[in-house]
């Protein structure tokens, strides 16, 4: 029986991918929240309803949780896996619970899969290789059981890593990839084009700011450009922080839109985004002009 962990609304499409590519028909919904199981999007929600709706059950994991409660729920994941002869799959290789839940039972089969800039960016927390910042006797176990950390303990044990960026780097050798077919016009919600101005020539994607540590300087960034943009599209993740006619949350991933405003438009559409996914995911449509507005912070 093949597990699935899903954390944000990107991985949970790519789940689906794999289950219709895969045919993994017998598998069970991992969801996972940082503090509660409203935190994120309505539309968020809506794509792990499609998952479940064929799973055999689903789990709940919040971060907020004691670790003891988290690595208990995840050590029954491997155990579950293991006795059915199926398969892990999940995309956050930073979680400690399940670094040590896998530390704990090495029998399971992990596969990863993306998880946005993360898995491409050498700078980001999934390439990192040094012990968890943690003090005390905590720190003692964590460095003794993850010399090198543990995303780079999971990095090891996965076995293969699905992707959709085919000519990008990613977090195992190429030799481990699996590229997903993949085109973002089939993921274009049509319910969002009611809410796409006429006209639309510059966009603004919005960020999880709440998750940044420059939390206000950045969204004075936003405020600055509001009168220059078209349309302003939050992040699933984003905290409604701005009340304005041009902000909108789309059923859509911004993909999907950017791409089919493009195709339409006559001329280049200008996009700003804080180092979003989106711009290396279309960075070959040469009808779209990126600017990230975290370059050089």
């Amino acid at each position: 029986m093949n597990i699935f962990i899903v954390r944000t609304r990107l991985q949970a499409l790519i789940v689906e991918k794999i289950i219709s590519t895969e045919d993994k028909n017998k598998y069970v919904l991992v969801k996972c929240y940082q503090n509660n199981k409203h935190e994120d999007a309505p539309e968020v929600y809506s794509v792990y309803k499609r998952i479940e709706k064929n799973a055999l059950f689903s789990l709940d994991i919040l971060s907020c949780d004691k670790i003891s409660i988290n690595i208990s729920k995840y050590f029954f994941i491997h155990l579950l896996s293991f006795i059915t002869n199926g398969k892990i799959f999940l995309a956050g290789i930073d979680s400690y619970p399940f670094a040590i839940s896998s530390k704990i039972f090495p029998f399971s089969t992990i596969n990863t899969f993306d998880d946005g800039t993360a898995n491409f960016l050498s700078y980001s927390k999934y390439f990192k290789e040094t012990p968890l910042n943690r003090k005390g006797i905590k720190g003692v176990i964590a460095n003794t059981l993850f010399p090198k950390g543990g995303a780079k303990y999971l990095r090891d044990r996965t076995k293969c890593h699905y992707t959709i960026f085919s000519s990008l780097n990613n977090i195992v050798e190429k030799g481990k990839l699996v590229v997903l077919e993949w085109d973002w016009s089939e993921l274009l919600d049509h319910r969002d084009l009611k809410k796409i101005p006429p006209n639309t020539n510059v966009i603004l994607l919005g960020t999880a700011f709440h998750d940044l540590s420059q939390m206000e300087y950045l969204q004075s960034k936003v405020l600055k450009l509001l009168c220059d943009i078209d349309l302003y599209i939050m992040h699933p993740r984003e905290r409604l922080w701005l009340e304005n006619i041009k902000v909108n949350s789309l059923h859509s991933p911004a993909e999907a839109v950017l791409k089919y405003i493009a195709d339409k438009n006559e001329v280049k559409l200008k996009v700003y985004h804080f180092n979003s996914t989106a711009a290396y995911s279309l960075s070959n449509n040469m009808n779209i002009e990126f600017i990230d507005l975290l370059a050089g912070e």
